[in-house]
């Protein structure tokens, strides 16, 4: 009998659509797991929250909501991070604006709020180095986001690359990139009291998200329409162009290991909420051993014997 699993994402994006891509062609279910998203894009913030409530079982997030869930007593902790460090958010300004400078005042979209979600940390500290004091809205999915600035509801809004074509092309808008965020990347996330309780099933769903991400890597013909209906994206041509320039970014072990620069940023995110977080280490919201053991038994190695791309 199939282990009942429940997964949610904190949002659309390339970066997040392993999960989901794995339950869509079934490699989750030759492992002998039925899996589950009872909500897509729930927020960083939420996505967590719901791990610690029991909603879910497993989630796509920032690695930002994962720390502070620490901070705040939680046992949520990153088994993976979702892609090597890259530019994936910018800053889409209505053509009119033509500097970060002069949001002064004015809305910007985000997902949650510019306090623990990691996007809108990451945009309120970018426009706060332009010398900018916005008043930050959240929308809940990047789509929400997309169509306010479009209305002209908000000034400003956090988008990921493939809305970012996508609104320079139809509208014009002026594109900033973060200026925050370094190697602080998104997650796939469980808490320490499911590992505890059933490892096995959190070694069958690692081993399976691996898996999603060497079929992504090496199979286009399937992933490129699997990735299109994640995204909910009609534009083929746009989609494919996400694919190639994150087939790169996947790579054979998506071990956390940050940058000391990576650290540095988490620590000075939360110093002034928390007083902890200047001690704050990896492995206190990180569990690595997955990682070590699938690397240890040859179980990357094997995967990849093929040849196939990395």
């Amino acid at each position: 009998m199939d282990m009942k699993v429940r997964m949610t994402t904190a949002l659309r994006a390339p970066t997040h659509s392993m999960a989901w891509c794995g339950m869509e062609t079934g490699i989750f279910e030759k492992r002998g797991l039925e899996v589950s998203f009872p909500v897509i894009e729930t927020t960083g913030p939420e996505a967590v929250a719901g791990l610690l409530r029991g909603s879910w079982d497993f989630c796509q997030t920032g690695t930002l909501p994962v720390a502070e869930s620490f901070l705040r007593g939680g046992d949520v902790v990153a088994l993976f991070r979702n892609a090597l460090q890259h530019a994936n958010l910018c800053i889409a300004l209505r053509r009119e604006v033509k500097t970060l400078a002069e949001l002064s005042g004015k809305r910007v979209g985000v997902l949650s709020d510019a306090t623990s979600g990691q996007t809108g940390i990451n945009a309120r500290l970018t426009i706060e180095q332009a010398g900018a004091t916005a008043t930050y809205v959240g929308l809940g999915t990047y789509e929400n986001i997309y169509k306010a600035l479009a209305a002209g509801e908000i000034t400003a809004g956090a988008l990921p690359l493939h809305l970012r074509f996508s609104g320079e092309r139809e509208y014009g808008w002026n594109i900033f990139d973060m200026a925050f965020g370094g190697d602080v990347p998104s997650v796939f996330a469980t808490t320490r009291k499911l590992i505890a309780s059933n490892r096995d099933l959190v070694m069958r769903v690692a081993k399976a998200y691996i898996e999603t991400m060497h079929a992504f890597k090496t199979q286009p013909e399937v992933y490129i329409p699997a990735l299109q209906r994640f995204l909910n994206v009609n534009d083929r041509n746009l989609v494919e162009e996400q694919y190639k320039y994150y087939v790169p970014l996947f790579p054979r072990l998506p071990r956390m290991a940050l940058s000391v620069e990576g650290m540095q940023s988490i620590r000075k995110t939360f110093a002034n909420k928390y007083p902890m977080a200047q001690k704050l280490q990896e492995s206190d919201f990180v569990d690595s051993s997955f990682a070590d053991e699938l690397e240890q038994s040859g179980f990357i190695k094997k995967l990849y014997a093929s040849g196939a791309k990395d």
